[in-house]
C-alpha cells in the first residue's frame, strides 16, 4: 500500500512539474512575440520584416575600424529605423620588435672560414632536403621546391636531392672524419636552423677571418643574407685566436646571458698566437696547446675555458670528435645546441588577444612557438610554400610550429595568424579547429574579398591566397593595404596597385622618397601614404594625386588614422612620440606624448585612444609602464589618461557589443576600459517612416 502511495504521489508530482513548464514555455513565446512586435500598430497581424544596410563609420569614427549598421524594421505601412556602430576590423599597430628583459640572451655566431671546411664532415647529406651547387662549386641548403626529383640544373646552379648527393657530390675526406656533406654546407644549414628556432634573440654573425660582419640583430632575413653573403675562402683558421678577440664583443648591461657559437671543423690553421698564460689554461697537457709554424694548435678549447670563466657560454655546432666536443664542454657549451638549452620562457603574449563572444583567445608563445592551448590541431592539413619558378603551396604529412605570433586578423568567426618565422594558419575562433596551416607565407596577415592577403615574407614577396589554401599570385613589396578590389604595395618610393582577385596592374605613384606608412580609406575611397621626408600623400583609388599633407612631425610616420569630421576628411599622423592631427591645407594640432611610445590608435566619438609604453631601461616588453591616453581629436587636448600595466600594453581590442576595450600584457594580464556610454554602441532610434 506504500508503495502505491508513494507511485501516485511521483506521478502527481511529475504532472504538476510538466503542467509548469508547458506553461513557462507558452508564457515565454507569448513574450517574446510581445517583444518582436513591440511598437507595432494595432491591427496589424503580420511579423515584422528586418532589413541590414551597411554603411560608411559615422562622424568622429575610425574609417578602417568602424562601419555603420542600419536596420530597418518594416510592418505595414510603417517603417522603424535605427543605427549603431559595428566593428569593420581590430586597429593595425605598427610593426614593433618584441624584446624581453628578463630574457635576452645574445649570441655571436663564429663561422670559419677557411678553405678546410670544404672537406667531408662525418655527416651524410639528408635524404630528403634539398641542395644548390653553385657556379663556383659551393653546396648550400636550399629552399624547398618540388620540381627536383634527384637533380636540377638552373641558371643559379644545380639543384640536387640529398640522396643523389650522397652518390654524386661527396665531398673530399681530407681529415678523414668520413661522410659526404662538406662541413660549410653542414654548419649553414646548422646555423639556419638554429636562427629559425631562436626567436626574440638578438645575434650576431662573425667570420673567423674577419670578425664581426653583423652585429647584433633580431631580424630572421638579415642573418639569413648575412650567411649566405659568406664563402670560405680564407687560408687559415685561427680558431682561438678570433674566439678571444670575440669575448668583448658583447653589449654591457642589458645581457642576460652570453654565448658564442663556434662553427667549424675544429682543424686550426695558422693559429694560436695568444698570450702564453693561455695557451695551457685548461691543464690537459696537450703539447699542441701553443702556435705551431705552418700549422694550427690546439688552443680552442683553452680559450674556451677562460671564456667559461669570464661568463661567456662556448658551443660548437661542427663533427662530433672528441677535441670539439671537450672544447665545448670546457666552455660551459654543449655540441650542436638547440633553443631549449637557452632556457626560454615558458609563456607569452606578443599580440592582442581575439574576442569571439564572452570567451578570450589569447595567442600565446610556448617555448617561443605559437601554441595557444585552446587551438585543436588534430584535423589540420599542412602545407609548404614551393619555391618553383610559379611558387605555390604543396601538402605535406606534418609541421613544426615555428616563431611567436607576429599578426593576426578576424573576420567572420576565421582567425587569420602569421608567425616570426613565416607560418600561417585558419582557425576557427568558435571551436579552435585549425582546419590548415602553411609554411613559407609570412609577415602581416589580412583578409579582403574571401582572399587572404600576407606579406611580406622573408624573400620580400607579398602573397595572395585563395580557398584550398593556394597562391593565386604574388608580387615584391615592403608595405601593403587593400580594399575590396585592389592591393596596393609599396617597394621603396613605388606604389603599385594591382586587381585583388588575379593580380593585373592598374596604377602606379612614385613618391618623394620611400613609404614608410601605407592605409587604406574604406570610407572615403583614397590611400594615404607617409613617405620618409613626412609628408603624407593622398592618392584616389587609380593612384591620381589628389592632396599633400604636411604634419611636421620629428622622426618616421609609424602609422595614419582617419574620420571625418562636418564631412571633411582629418588624418590623424602617429610618429614614435608624437601625434598630429591634419586636414586639407590645415595642422589643427600636434603634440609630444609625454606617457611615452606610441604603439596603438583608434579614433571613437571624435576622441582618439592612444595606446602608450614607456619602456624600461633596456626596452623590455615585461618592463615600464603602459598607458591609455585620451585626447579630443580636434583640438589634441587630454581627456583622460589611466595606467594599465608595469608593462607594455597590447591592444586595444575592442568589443563593441559588450561596450568595452581590452589590453592584454606579455603575461596574459587583461585590463578592461569601459567605454559603453559612447553613442551608437547600442541601437539608436532615427525614427519611423509611414508609407502612404
Amino acid at each position: 500500500m506504500y508503495a502505491l502511495v508513494f507511485c501516485v504521489a511521483v506521478q502527481g508530482i511529475a504532472l504538476i512539474t510538466c503542467s509548469l513548464v508547458a506553461h513557462n514555455m507558452k508564457s515565454s513565446t507569448a513574450f517574446t512575440k510581445m517583444l518582436s512586435r513591440r511598437h507595432i500598430p494595432a491591427g496589424i497581424e503580420e511579423e515584422p520584416v528586418f532589413r541590414h544596410i551597411k554603411l560608411h563609420a559615422p562622424e568622429g569614427w575610425d574609417h578602417s575600424c568602424f562601419c555603420t549598421d542600419l536596420t530597418e524594421k518594416a510592418w505595414g505601412d510603417q517603417c522603424r529605423y535605427s543605427w549603431r556602430i559595428r566593428l569593420r576590423g581590430q586597429p593595425d599597430a605598427p610593426k614593433q620588435t618584441p624584446m624581453l628583459s628578463g630574457w635576452r640572451p645574445h649570441v655571436i655566431l663564429l663561422v670559419d672560414d677557411g678553405q678546410d671546411m670544404l672537406t667531408a664532415c662525418g655527416c651524410p647529406y639528408r635524404d630528403d632536403s634539398l641542395y644548390l651547387v653553385k657556379p663556383d662549386g659551393e653546396i648550400v641548403p636550399a629552399q624547398d621546391r618540388d620540381d627536383v626529383a634527384s637533380s636540377l640544373s638552373t641558371p643559379s646552379g644545380t639543384f640536387f636531392r640529398g640522396d643523389y648527393g650522397n652518390l654524386w657530390h661527396q665531398a673530399d675526406d681530407t681529415y678523414f672524419l668520413g661522410g659526404t656533406m662538406p662541413c660549410w654546407t653542414f654548419v649553414i644549414e646548422s646555423l639556419k636552423e638554429f636562427i629559425d628556432s631562436m626567436d626574440l634573440c638578438p645575434m650576431a654573425v662573425a667570420t673567423v677571418s674577419g670578425g664581426i660582419v653583423q652585429s647584433f640583430t633580431t631580424d630572421r632575413a638579415l642573418l639569413f643574407s648575412t650567411l649566405e653573403g659568406l664563402r670560405p675562402q680564407a687560408a687559415d683558421s685561427a680558431l682561438s685566436e678570433s674566439l678571444l678577440g670575440l669575448l668583448t664583443a658583447f653589449p654591457d648591461g642589458c645581457s642576460t646571458t652570453n654565448h658564442v657559437i663556434v662553427a667549424t671543423d675544429g682543424i686550426a690553421v695558422g693559429d694560436g698566437d695568444i698570450p702564453s698564460w693561455l695557451q695551457d689554461y685548461d691543464h690537459d697537457g696537450d703539447p699542441d696547446d701553443r702556435a705551431i709554424a705552418g700549422e694550427g694548435s690546439h688552443c680552442l678549447d683553452d680559450v674556451a675555458a677562460y671564456a667559461r670563466s669570464q661568463g661567456v657560454s662556448i658551443h660548437v655546432m661542427g663533427p662530433d670528435t672528441p677535441f670539439l666536443t671537450g672544447t665545448a664542454d670546457k666552455g660551459g657549451g654543449i655540441l650542436m645546441p638547440e633553443a631549449g638549452a637557452f632556457d626560454p620562457p615558458a609563456s607569452l603574449v606578443t599580440l592582442p588577444h581575439c574576442v569571439y563572444g564572452d570567451a578570450r583567445r589569447p595567442l600565446t608563445n610556448i617555448d617561443m612557438h605559437l601554441s595557444p592551448p585552446w587551438v585543436d590541431w588534430e584535423d589540420t592539413r599542412y602545407y609548404k610554400c614551393m619555391v618553383n619558378d610559379l611558387p605555390h603551396l604543396s601538402d605535406v604529412s606534418t609541421l613544426e610550429i615555428k616563431g611567436t605570433a607576429l599578426s593576426a586578423f578576424v573576420e567572420n568567426g576565421t582567425l587569420l595568424c602569421t608567425t616570426s618565422r613565416e607560418n600561417l594558419m585558419s582557425i576557427d575562433t568558435a571551436t579552435g579547429a585549425c582546419p590548415w596551416m602553411a609554411e613559407g607565407v609570412g609577415g602581416k596577415v589580412i583578409g579582403r574579398g574571401g582572399l587572404i592577403i600576407a606579406g611580406p615574407d622573408i624573400r620580400g614577396d607579398i602573397v595572395v591566397l585563395g580557398d584550398g589554401p593556394q597562391i593565386r599570385w604574388l608580387c615584391p613589396g615592403d608595405l601593403f593595404t587593400a580594399s575590396e578590389g585592389s592591393l596596393y604595395s609599396a617597394d621603396g618610393a613605388v606604389i603599385t596597385a594591382h586587381t585583388l582577385v588575379d593580380g593585373f596592374f592598374e596604377a602606379a605613384y612614385t613618391a618623394d622618397s620611400a613609404v614608410c606608412a601605407l592605409e587604406y580609406d574604406p570610407c572615403r575611397g583614397v590611400v594615404l601614404a607617409a613617405s620618409q621626408t613626412g609628408r603624407i600623400t593622398l592618392l584616389g583609388q587609380d593612384l591620381a594625386w589628389l592632396d599633400l599633407l604636411f604634419p611636421n612631425l620629428q622622426g618616421e610616420i609609424r602609422g595614419i588614422r582617419s574620420f571625418h569630421s562636418r564631412h571633411e576628411l582629418h588624418v590623424i599622423a602617429l610618429a614614435e612620440r608624437r601625434a598630429a592631427c591634419l586636414r586639407a591645407g590645415d595642422v589643427l594640432w600636434s603634440r609630444s606624448l609625454e606617457a611615452g611610445t606610441i604603439t596603438n590608435a583608434v579614433v571613437m566619438d571624435s576622441k582618439l585612444y592612444l595606446s602608450a609604453w614607456e619602456p624600461g631601461e633596456c626596452g623590455g616588453i615585461d618592463t615600464g609602464e603602459s598607458s591609455l591616453v585620451v585626447l579630443d581629436a580636434l583640438t589634441g587636448d587630454t581627456i583622460s589618461r589611466a595606467a594599465l600595466f608595469g608593462s607594455k600594453a597590447y591592444g586595444p581590442v575592442i568589443d563593441p557589443d559588450a561596450g568595452i576595450i581590452e589590453h592584454i600584457s606579455w603575461d596574459m594580464s587583461i585590463h578592461r576600459t569601459d567605454i559603453s556610454d559612447l553613442p551608437g554602441l547600442s541601437p539608436c532610434d532615427l525614427g519611423t517612416r509611414i508609407i502612404f
